[in-house]
């Protein structure tokens, strides 16, 4: 008790350089001198840290929901890396369809937005072999139809309905890459990616795209061909 009472004598000038034995000297002396009041402020202060660095949670709502096309209730153990294996997306994909970063708080019961693929239903009209062959040759120009020809067999077999690619991004007789081109795509009135499936309208797209490529087959180039 007689060190404490020296301690509390000694608050209003410099830090105590006595009492080596006592651990808590400074710890007490703050408590003693400075009030509670000042306490308070630091577990207030305290308070407001932790709650800055922690976690934020996650909406349960993705910002993107408009243009998401299936949704996954948030399951326990689910993560977001987990989830992006397990819908084959890459952790950035994921995060960004939902708005969300790395630290984002994810709680079961959260709707979790795993494709924004866009739903596509075949047209019911079928085409023979020889009528896309004949359409192909309809719209591209002379010089280049048998190209033409020769990328559209290799894509899709002359299968107007054919979707494939990484997680079916590609449309057509063409596989026309709709996320990647619909942007200049809705300015020649393609609109949704159901459109592509239509071989004429997908053979105008392609030659559009060959177009604004410098008349080049760049878009369908492979490490053998690249005329």
């Amino acid at each position: 008790m007689a060190e404490w009472g020296a301690l509390l004598r000694r608050c209003s000038g410099k830090p105590d350089r006595g009492f080596k034995s006592l651990p808590l000297r400074q710890p007490m002396r703050y408590l003693y001198c400075f009030g509670r009041k000042r306490v308070a402020a630091a577990v207030a202060i305290t308070l407001a840290i932790t709650f800055a660095i922690a976690p934020v949670p996650f909406s349960g709502s993705p910002a993107s929901a408009a243009a998401c096309t299936r949704q996954h209730s948030a399951k326990p153990n689910d993560s977001w890396s987990r989830l992006a294996a397990r819908f084959e997306l890459s952790l950035r994909e994921l995060l960004a369809m939902n708005s969300a970063s790395a630290s984002t708080a994810m709680f079961i019961g959260d709707t979790i937005c795993v494709s924004q693929q866009p739903t596509v239903t075949k047209p019911t009209e079928t085409y023979t072999r020889r009528q896309v062959v004949a359409i192909i040759r309809e719209v591209w120009p002379d010089e280049h139809e048998e190209n033409a020809l020769l990328v559209a067999r290799r894509e899709s077999q002359y299968v107007p309905t054919a979707v494939g690619g990484t997680r079916n991004c590609c449309y057509g007789l063409f596989q026309m890459y709709w996320s990647v081109h619909r942007s200049w795509l809705a300015k020649s009135g393609i609109t949704a990616a159901s459109q592509l499936l239509d071989p004429r309208t997908n053979a105008e797209a392609a030659l559009a795209l060959f177009r604004r490529n410098g008349n080049s087959w760049r878009p369908w180039w492979t490490s053998s061909w690249r005329p």
